[in-house]
């Protein structure tokens, strides 16, 4: 009977939002270190291209449970005088970051990004800079920032059931800070890794 039972669950069919589950604990075990470049693309493609439960588990079988007992990432601070400052790729967003600024740039680019918790509050004190931050389609960003002859430009639509959400709070004077989807060459070069990995 329990045979039977697995038998039946091995050959379940998968959903999206389960797939994206498992993508992003194969990001976090690259983050950890547990796999290289190369085997965070394979993996990452078979499970965007599994179909049943068991195409599914056999991508993380050998993950164990290392990555929902991983630990918070440490807080980051950055700081900018004077010349600009990214943050792109595969990274691990820790729940706070602090971002103090002064006649500099900072792109925070969270869309290959693994988050450490539900979300990540972005504390800025920027004098004569801009903060741009790039959220992929289930990221939601919400800025709440007191300002001083500066914009605040936030062109995304919070989705339905955001993975994570990005908070900006602090301060902002003479500066901008700018939330945006990533650019339709970046998506496309995106959907095309996808697909050289299917």
């Amino acid at each position: 009977m329990a045979d039977d039972d697995a038998a039946r669950r091995a050959l379940q069919r998968v959903s999206d939002a389960e797939r994206e589950q498992v993508a992003e604990r194969i990001r976090a075990a690259a983050a950890d270190g547990r796999l290289g470049l190369d085997e965070l693309d394979d993996r990452l493609g078979s499970a965007l291209a599994a179909r049943t439960r068991s195409d599914l588990d056999a991508v993380v079988d050998d993950l164990g449970d290392g990555v929902a007992a991983r630990p918070a990432a440490e807080p980051m601070v950055i700081r900018a005088q004077g010349s600009p400052v990214q943050r792109t790729g595969h990274w691990v967003v820790p729940e706070r970051i602090t971002v103090n600024a002064s006649m500099s740039s900072v792109l925070l680019d969270f869309t290959e990004a693994t988050f450490a918790g539900g979300g990540c509050q972005v504390d800025v004190e920027l004098s004569a800079s801009s903060l741009l931050l790039v959220v992929p389609e289930d990221i939601a960003a919400d800025v709440d920032v007191e300002t001083r002859f500066c914009g605040v430009d936030v062109k995304v639509a919070a989705p339905a059931d955001p993975r994570a959400v990005v908070r900006v709070g602090g301060t902002v004077s003479m500066g901008s800070v700018s939330v945006r989807r990533p650019g339709w060459r970046r998506r496309r070069q995106l959907r095309k890794a996808l697909q050289t990995r299917g």
